[in-house]
C-alpha cells in the first residue's frame, strides 16, 4: 500500500491527518508480531516528508511518547485534532432530491457506480435513494416525494414506469428491472428527436440570413470615399398592365414620419469631405454583445460632447448602428440594409435605425 509523505502544515486542503494516521496504523500489520511499541512508532518518521512540521512534531517527542502507541496517538490527536465536516441539514437533502435530475442526453449512457458499470438510470435512482436517507425518509414505508421526483427523468421514460408505487423501494425495483433493450430504444429515440429539433432551428436560421443578408461588421473607409460620388436616383414605382393583384417583392410602407431630409440643404464639397473625414475617425462596431457595449459607449459620448437633443449635422457625425450597411454605399437610409431603398423599406418602423440622427446621417454623407 502506497502511503503519500505526511507533511502536516495544512499547505494540502487534501491531506487529512486522521486519514494519513489510519494508513500508518495498517502499515504497522506488517511488521513482525512480536513487536514494541517503541519498534512500531519509530517506523512513523519514515512516512513522514523530510523537514516537514510533521518530521519535526515528531522530533520533539518526548521518549515516554514514542515507547507508548497510547501516548503516541493522544499525542497526534493533541497536535492534530480531528476536524468535525459540516453535515447537511434534512432541508438541504429534500432541495437536492427534489432537483436531482436526469437529463435526456444523458439516457442509455453507463457510469460507474460502487465499482460496477452500470446504466445512468440506475446511478440517478441510487442517488435518490441516499438523499431519501439524509432527509430522513425511510424508502421501505414512505412514498414522500415521489410524485415530484419521479418527474424529474425524461418523459420517456416515466412512459414505462407509469402506475402507481406504494413505496420508493417499490420504485426503485421498477426502475432497475427496465431492460437494456428498452433503454436503448428511449436513448436512439430521444436522439432522433434533438436531431430533428437542431435540423429545424438550422432551417430557420438559415431561412432568416436569406431574408436579411450579412452585412459587414464594419465599415472601410476607403469604400465610402470610393463611392462617395455615386448618386442614387429615386426609383420609380412599377407599372403593370391590366387590373388583376399583382406579386412584388417590396411593398412601399405608409408614411410614418414628416420628410426628414425637407429641411436639409446640400453641402459644399469642402463640407462633405469634412464630414466624411470625421465620420472615418468613429469607429462601426460589429454586431456582438462587446461591439453593441462599445457603441452604447460611443452614443453617450457623443451626446456629452454635443447634448442629447443636438441634430446631426456635417460637423457632429454619428456613430453607425453596429451591423449595418457601409455608408454611401447604395443602403437604405431607414434600416440601414442593403437590398432596397429607403422609400420601398418593407421592414416594420421597429426594425429601423434605433435615432432618425442615422437616417439624416446617412443622407447628408451623399448630399452634394
Amino acid at each position: 500500500m502506497d502511503i503519500e509523505p505526511f507533511v502536516g502544515d495544512g499547505s494540502n486542503p487534501k491531506e487529512n491527518p486522521h486519514n494519513f494516521l489510519r494508513k500508518w496504523q495498517l502499515s504497522l500489520t506488517k511488521l513482525k508480531k512480536d513487536a514494541d511499541d517503541k519498534e512500531k512508532v519509530s517506523t512513523f518518521q519514515l512516512y513522514c516528508s523530510v523537514g516537514s512540521a510533521a518530521d519535526e512534531w515528531f522530533d520533539e517527542l518526548t521518549e515516554e511518547q514514542k515507547s507508548s502507541m497510547a501516548l503516541f496517538v493522544n499525542a497526534f490527536g493533541t497536535r492534530w485534532p480531528k476536524v468535525k465536516a459540516a453535515k447537511k441539514t434534512r432541508a438541504e437533502y429534500e432541495v437536492e432530491l427534489l432537483g436531482h435530475k436526469l437529463v435526456e442526453e444523458d439516457v442509455g449512457k453507463k457510469v460507474e457506480l460502487y465499482g460496477q458499470e452500470v446504466f445512468t438510470h440506475v446511478a440517478w435512482a441510487e442517488k435518490v435513494r441516499e438523499l431519501l436517507q439524509g432527509a430522513g425518509v425511510d424508502s421501505a414505508t414512505s412514498s414522500i416525494y415521489l410524485g415530484q421526483v419521479r418527474q424529474n427523468i425524461p418523459d420517456a421514460l416515466q412512459d414505462e414506469l407509469k402506475g402507481e408505487y406504494p413505496n420508493w423501494e417499490e420504485y426503485f425495483k421498477a426502475v432497475k428491472s427496465l431492460s437494456a433493450d428498452t433503454v436503448t430504444r428511449i436513448s436512439r429515440r430521444l436522439k432522433e428527436v434533438r436531431m430533428e429539433k437542431q435540423a429545424l432551428t438550422n432551417q430557420l436560421a438559415e431561412l432568416q440570413r436569406m431574408r436579411i443578408p450579412h452585412l459587414p461588421s464594419s465599415p472601410t473607409a476607403p469604400l465610402r470615399r470610393a463611392m462617395a460620388n455615386t448618386t442614387i436616383g429615386d426609383i420609380p414605382p412599377p407599372r403593370f398592365s391590366g387590373g388583376g393583384p399583382q406579386n412584388t417583392v417590396y411593398r412601399r410602407v405608409p408614411s410614418q414620419t414628416t420628410n426628414t431630409f425637407s429641411s436639409l440643404s446640400a453641402l459644399s464639397e469642402k463640407e462633405l469631405t469634412d464630414l466624411r473625414a470625421r465620420l472615418d475617425t468613429i469607429p462601426q462596431q460589429p454586431d456582438t454583445p462587446a461591439g453593441q457595449t462599445a457603441y452604447k459607449a460611443q452614443v453617450t459620448a457623443w451626446e456629452q460632447q454635443h447634448g442629447a437633443s443636438s441634430r446631426v449635422d456635417h460637423t457632429k457625425p454619428y456613430p453607425l448602428t453596429p451591423g449595418t450597411a457601409p455608408t454611401c454605399s447604395g443602403e437604405c437610409f431607414k434600416c440601414g440594409a442593403h437590398g432596397h431603398i429607403g422609400p420601398l423599406c418593407a421592414l416594420p418602423r421597429d426594425q429601423w435605425l434605433p435615432t432618425p440622427r442615422l437616417e439624416v446621417l446617412r443622407s447628408l454623407v451623399v448630399r452634394w
